[in-house]
């Protein structure tokens, strides 16, 4: 029986059609259950997804297998990942809750997020579930099971109600008059997004929010990909831009300029105004966030890494590179909570999203990947203990190497989809862009060997 892994950093990915098929899809489904029945946990469970177009196909064999175990299903349809976390908070019939998402992958991929105990699960939990399905895999077949023979699942939108009233709740009213684009990507914030900054009095210019239209895969990370929302905060002379990845659990913010604010600053920022002596980051982070006055304590790329450690530590808040900030009321990564909380903070401070970021000292941060095979991992991380000498190394995830006391670059293969990461940090612009250059031309030189 094949034993292949199913977890990368942050949940489980893989092609849509070759991976996902119909059959894995119920499997899936079956173990989520047995897992859970494995932790005397009985009763609903809850499935959201992102609006790509393979995954209402994922989600209808996913809930075949929870209904083959004989469970309950609430059927959430589009909606943010956070909020199918905190639908386990809003609601104690319900459980557990998977999320059908790919994030920011491209299209022709996907990908399954679990929650359950109140959080997303954590690694601990993905070894259960990875052993499971290597016993219970095609144990009973996908075509045996005939649809007339189960239940059928309540279709409803509590997740997403519930969810919007949650973030509302952390709002620090009165919120100073602002004009803010908002871009969803046509993703799962599409329809959430909007309705809270409207009801909290924002004047709104909606860009990319009809999940009817195309679907757009957009990395959090690299500012390119809100190339669209930069220049429309620039023409519409607003305050803000918010653009948000496919599942909404990431945000990112454009100031008044028209400037890409990084997760590692906004995270940042968020921190200083959290209530808490200590913040979890993973070490691809800024080192910005050593300014910010708190503890840092670094952990391994991926949200169930940073979520291990909050819990571990009693962390209030911890947060990504990629714009996801966790808040210890819901642990997991929450791109509308974020958004909240950027906007208290300035309007705590009256400045500017500008200003805001000019009290941080600037760091010339600079990422990129190149598609590849995860078979040339140990390879590139070999080539590049040889080509680079820096200062110190740091292997906790990767290969990081510290050029000098404010320069570093890190080689990091993704566990999530076939791409290898270079990051690069600097005080000095142009050194930072040179190195991410000869990072690139290292990796590419054995990609394409």
């Amino acid at each position: 029986m094949s034993q292949e892994k199913l977890f990368g950093s942050s949940g489980i990915r893989g092609d849509a059609k070759e991976f996902f098929t119909n059959q894995t899809s119920f499997d899936l489904g079956r173990v989520f259950s047995i897992f859970l029945s494995k932790h005397n946990i009985n009763g609903s469970i809850a499935v959201g997804m992102d609006p790509r177009e393979s995954s209402p196909r994922i989600k209808s064999a996913f809930i075949k297998g929870l209904f083959y175990e004989k469970r309950e299903v609430f059927d959430e349809g589009v909606t943010p990942i956070p909020s199918m976390n905190w639908i386990l908070k809003s609601n104690n019939s319900i459980v557990g809750s998977v999320m059908i998402s790919g994030s920011h992958v491209k299209p022709h991929l996907n990908g399954l997020k679990f929650f359950a105990f109140g959080e997303e699960i954590l690694k601990e939990n993905e070894e259960e579930i990875q052993e499971i399905f290597n016993q219970e895999k095609e144990k009973v077949k996908f075509d045996s099971v005939k649809d007339s023979e189960l239940e059928v699942p309540i279709e409803e939108s509590q997740a997403k109600t519930s969810y919007i009233e949650y973030i509302l709740s952390k709002a620090k009213l009165p919120f100073t008059k602002m004009k803010v684009v908002i871009d969803a990507g046509n993703g799962a914030q599409s329809e959430v997004a909007p309705e809270i900054l409207k009801r909290l009095g924002f004047e709104v210019i909606e860009l990319n929010t009809n999940i009817q239209n195309e679907f757009m895969s957009r990395d959090t990370e690299v500012s390119g990909d809100f190339e669209e929302l930069q220049k429309v905060v620039v023409n519409k002379e607003a305050d803000l831009g918010i653009g948000y990845d496919s599942d909404g659990d990431r945000v990112v913010f454009i100031d008044e300029n028209g400037s890409f604010i990084s997760g590692d600053y906004s995270g940042s920022l968020i921190a200083m105004g959290i209530d808490t002596k200590n913040i979890v980051t993973p070490v691809n982070t800024s080192s910005v966030a050593e300014k910010t006055g708190k503890e840092v304590i670094r952990t391994r790329v991926g949200s169930p890494f940073v979520v291990g450690k909050m819990k571990e530590i009693g962390a209030k808040f911890g947060f990504e590179a990629n714009g996801g900030g966790i808040f210890s009321e819901m642990l997991s990564r929450d791109g509308g909570r974020s958004t909240v909380e950027f906007l208290n903070l300035l309007n705590s401070k009256n400045m500017k999203a500008s200003e805001i970021v000019a009290t941080l000292p600037k760091y010339y941060i600079n990422r990129d990947k190149v598609e590849y095979e995860w078979e040339l991992k140990d390879k590139i991380l070999e080539e590049a203990k040889k080509e680079f000498r820096g200062i110190k190394t740091d292997e906790t995830d990767g290969l990081k190497i510290w050029i000098d006391d404010n320069t570093w670059i890190l080689f990091r293969s993704s566990a999530n989809a076939p791409e290898f990461r270079v990051f690069v940090e600097s005080l000095n612009e142009q050194k930072s862009k040179n190195l991410l250059k000869k990072g690139l031309e290292l990796v590419n030189g054995l990609v394409n060997k």
